[in-house]
């Protein structure tokens, strides 16, 4: 157990929590306020102040965690009229009426997808404060609410860059960041950050490029630097909306198509994204299928191909008898450069010089990436992984806040439920009879200054229904912060997103929101407009069938595409919800072969059928929350080496822990030339320039971190999808796993006949 979680632990933060709601009582309790050493001598807990600094140290952070829970701590001159210039020390307050919420009132739908949204989020940070709004939100709720169990999007980051980046969107501080774009390039960029969001399974920044003075977007995976905040200030512009930024992002239609030979049998999910090709150019080898894959450029067929590793092969030249554009001038170079032979006869089928092109820069790619996978493992055996301390960043703070924020809202909910019942009530809470025993016992002794019984807060609980008094200024609702509104908004864009939601709804809720924290330009910026309604999504043939399923409370028959075990198997299977996350939908239900409940996602399903009435499954009905995270246990554990490229995989994969390593030059290799930023084919990249004496800091060079993966095949596809920015350093089966799978790879077949 983390020692967070210990005892001693737990008795820190109440004490801290006590102190804090002492303070925060002080500070309502007197319009003319408190000097420093005032407060010091009223509110228990400072006394455990060791001096002067420790007190200071402590009184800020105590001011921080007030203000971030919307109680704005406001710093006043002294009225003292007998005072001189040099005695006069400000005075503190919180003044009466500037923390309450907004007179606002949800609709019974408006407040089902705010509870769909408070549960959206995955990153523990935006959780709590999503959490934290829609319990401040609880006196404005409707009782007709009930949240639909059929749908829920989730939010995930796996980027690095999202939380200093949200961060300077609602203070509008300029940022600085260094930035690799689709082609490689490296720059350093200064942006003025307008809004954050996802869309199509990533995150994006919007903002103003001061340095090239146009409006751009860049996407948070290829920000390979800590993400530098700066002083500078700026106003975003009226009209601007991410909301409707990300709806305006249409998918490209593919633009490539490349003929992959796949051995019969295996690859499954390169065939799931690609169809049967009969084109008589590049006819299979025994042993083999031709499939044609449609591809927005040749970097990301490459990609495909690399992932399936032995068992997918671009051919280069057509078979011989199929005479192509290309080859009408002559010879046509093969893979090592010569000359092949004369094609014998002509084909109306005969391929294009384009198409041969395609087929040679996608061969090319593929020869590359798995060169570069198999450079970057080469460099694995130098790796010293010495893991140290694992620390966990504002754990202490998160949980302060945390405890302090529920003890106002027992407040607040018991003041409007007098007589509630305990058990029900921590049942609301989420906690146990005895964690609320315990908070109250925490507001009994807490009061205004001078803690005389009559000052004290009033709690029983004595025969089993809960009683409050005497902390009226406590029980009023409170107003949301800009964070906290912003969470809960984010997590309602997202609904925007999902096939089938319903945006107007979502829109006013929105609205709503934004006034509760008196913050509408938020609203604005984060909702799609009603005239970006033509983009919003719509459900496929199979999503509609299974929510059909759950709405009938039928069972299905999938066929259902393993990818890690590179096979389609069958599953009968009672949905309960679909679940949107990442630009990818699930269906969540009771898996009769595993006798579990399991996660499918839509995109691999193969096959869906009726097979008869669904049953009802109590674990699936206890489930508060669907999860896509992956198994805890998975029998394949590896530590991973990344690079800054690469580093989202440590966010991405759950790793248990990470730490900084360095990794040995390749042979003719440099160390200069190896810190230098690499594209994705890792060789430097053009036009990369020194860094300025000032700018952002750099993250690790290359990191380790330890990983589950459901199989071995499943790690070295990994290797081989990210080419030259993953490798493997242990245990020595998986390493021995993946170079057997880099070796086997062929990315050059025979010229004419793969």
């Amino acid at each position: 157990m983390a020692p967070s979680a210990g005892p001693s632990a737990r008795r820190s933060t109440t004490a801290s929590a006590e102190r804090l709601l002492n303070l925060l009582i002080a500070l309502l309790d007197r319009e003319s306020g408190y000097t420093r050493e005032q407060l010091r001598g009223i509110v228990p807990g400072y006394d455990r102040a060791g001096n002067q600094d420790a007190f200071e140290r402590m009184f800020e952070r105590d001011k921080a965690h007030l203000r971030s829970l919307g109680y704005p701590v406001e710093e006043i001159p002294d009225d003292d009229p007998w005072a001189s210039d040099a005695q006069l020390t400000p005075r503190y307050r919180v003044p009466r009426g500037s923390y309450r919420l907004p007179r606002v009132r949800f609709s019974a739908e408006e407040s089902a997808v705010l509870a769909v949204a408070a549960d959206a989020w995955n990153d523990a940070a935006q959780d709590r404060l999503a959490r934290r709004a829609l319990d401040k939100l609880e006196p404005a709720l409707s009782g007709e609410a009930a949240p639909g169990r059929d749908l829920q999007p989730t939010v995930a980051v796996a980027d690095p860059a999202f939380e200093p980046l949200l961060s300077a969107v609602l203070a509008h501080r300029t940022v600085r960041f260094d930035y690799v774009d689709r082609t490689g390039a490296f720059s350093q960029r200064t942006v003025q950050p307008w809004g954050v969001g996802s869309r199509y399974g990533a995150w994006y920044l919007a903002g103003w490029d001061t340095d090239r003075r146009a409006q751009r977007t860049f996407r948070l995976s290829r920000i390979i630097s800590e993400v530098e905040t700066t002083r500078e200030t700026f106003e975003p512009p009226r009209d601007f909306s991410m909301g409707g930024q990300l709806a305006r992002m249409v998918s490209q239609p593919p633009q490539l198509c490349v003929v992959v030979h796949v051995r019969q049998g295996a690859g499954q999910l390169l065939r799931r994204i690609a169809a049967p090709s009969d084109s008589p150019a590049w006819r299979a080898p025994e042993g083999y299928d031709a499939v044609q894959l449609a591809v927005h450029d040749t970097e990301s067929a490459a990609e495909h191909v690399c992932a399936a590793g032995p068992d997918a092969r671009v051919p280069r030249e057509p078979v011989p008898g199929i005479r192509g554009d290309a080859a009408q001038g002559g010879s046509t170079p093969t893979a090592e450069g010569g000359p092949s032979a004369e094609p014998d006869s002509t084909s109306d089928d005969a391929p294009t010089a384009e198409d041969i092109a395609t087929q040679n820069a996608v061969a090319d790619a593929v020869a590359r990436r798995l060169r570069d996978a198999r450079a970057f493992q080469a460099r694995m055996p130098g790796v010293d992984v010495r893991w140290g301390k694992q620390r966990r960043y504002g754990a202490a703070k998160a949980s302060t806040e945390q405890h302090l924020a529920r003890l106002l809202h027992i407040v607040r909910h018991v003041y409007a439920h007098q007589g509630a019942e305990l058990e029900e009530t921590a049942r609301h809470f989420g906690i146990t009879d005895a964690e609320l025993v315990n908070d109250l016992q925490t507001l009994f002794v807490c009061g205004r200054p001078g803690h005389m019984p009559d000052q004290l807060i009033d709690a029983s609980w004595d025969d089993g229904h809960i009683y409050l008094g005497n902390a009226q200024e406590l029980s009023e609702p409170v107003r949301l912060t800009v964070p906290e509104a912003s969470a809960l908004l984010m997590g309602l864009q997202t609904l925007q997103a999902v096939p089938g939601g319903d945006s107007r709804v979502v829109r006013s809720a929105m609205q709503k929101v934004a006034t509760a924290a008196d913050a509408l330009p938020l609203a604005d910026a984060l909702a799609a407009p009603d005239a970006d309604a033509a983009a919003e999504p719509r459900d496929s043939a199979l999503v509609t069938r299974l929510r059909d399923a759950i709405k009938n409370g039928r069972r299905v028959r999938l066929q259902y595409l393993v990818a890690s075990r590179d096979e389609v198997t069958e599953r009968h299977v009672d949905p309960v919800r679909m679940i949107f996350s990442d630009g990818q939908q699930y269906v969540r239900g009771w898996c009769l072969q595993a006798n579990a409940p399991r996660t499918f996602r839509t995109d691999r399903i193969v096959g869906c059928e009726d097979a008869g009435e669904a049953e009802v499954h109590p674990r699936m009905e206890s489930e508060v929350r669907s999860s896509i995270q992956p198994a805890k246990r998975r029998p394949v554990q590896a530590v991973v080496v990344t690079d800054r490229r690469g580093r989202w995989i440590v966010e991405h994969y759950h790793a248990k822990r990470f730490v900084e390593v360095s990794v040995p030059s390749a042979p003719g290799e440099t160390e200069e030339s190896d810190a230098a930023p690499r594209e994705a084919n890792s060789q430097p990249i053009p036009g990369s320039r020194a860094r300025a004496a000032r700018g952002p800091r750099p993250l690790p060079e290359y990191v380790a971190a330890e990983v589950d993966f459901p199989t071995l095949d499943a790690l070295s596809s990994l290797v081989t999808r990210h080419a030259g920015h993953v490798g493997v350093v242990s245990p020595p089966e998986a390493v021995a796993a993946v170079e057997q799978w880099l070796n086997s790879s062929c990315p050059e077949p025979t010229p004419g006949r793969p």
